[in-house]
């Protein structure tokens, strides 16, 4: 039971974190900068989207309950979000949708790459249904998964070429923009009238 648990909790985060989908954005972030600064920019990228996704899971509910939000709101806000983005990646790939900086760990790698409003929605969609300690597990694998697929991603976009990991993120991005459909869907059947 806690196992199914776990489970049910790590799927839906990682189509949402989407680790093999990130790393071409990656890349495209990282490819002129040396081995070290990758690393460490990995570390903070990490780091970041997992405390700011903690953070949100931890005041979200009390936030929520002072401004009258309710979880369908969420779902179908973050659904559209997601929706966007998504179709975003696949219609436009040549769109960056954030400014490169030097220090890209924290922004735009951690948050919202990493861990944006596909994360945090489903955060919360797993959080009500299986509990916070399972969505905290969950997220800490997936955040864990990110990691090492972003210390291998040099070695894993030589091998593979840049090409098919495109291929792979648009795969990816259908999943997350199928996803985004499911919570608009689930929101609006717990706001309207049956």
């Amino acid at each position: 039971m806690v196992w199914e648990r776990l489970w049910l909790s790590f799927l839906p985060l990682c189509v949402a974190v989407d680790a093999l989908g990130v790393v071409p954005l990656y890349w495209g972030l990282v490819q002129d900068l040396p081995p070290a600064q990758r690393r460490q920019t990995v570390h903070q990228a990490v780091m970041v989207g997992f405390v700011v996704a903690l953070v949100f899971l931890w005041v979200s509910e009390a936030v929520f309950k002072v401004m009258g939000i309710q979880i369908a709101d969420v779902m179908i806000a973050g659904g559209v979000i997601l929706f966007a983005l998504s179709l975003n990646d696949l219609l436009h790939p040549e769109k960056v949708l954030y400014a490169p900086s030097t220090a890209i760990g924290p922004v735009p790698l951690g948050v919202p790459i990493i861990v944006g409003p596909a994360v945090l929605a489903t955060a919360l969609l797993v959080r009500q249904r299986y509990g916070l300690w399972p969505t905290i597990s969950a997220l800490s694998v997936n955040m864990l998964l990110v990691w090492v697929v972003l210390q291998v991603a040099d070695g894993l976009i030589q091998r593979v070429g840049p090409a098919v990991a495109r291929v792979v993120s648009k795969v990816m991005n259908l999943v997350l923009a199928a996803f985004a459909v499911m919570l608009v869907r689930q929101g609006l059947t717990l706001v309207l009238p049956r």
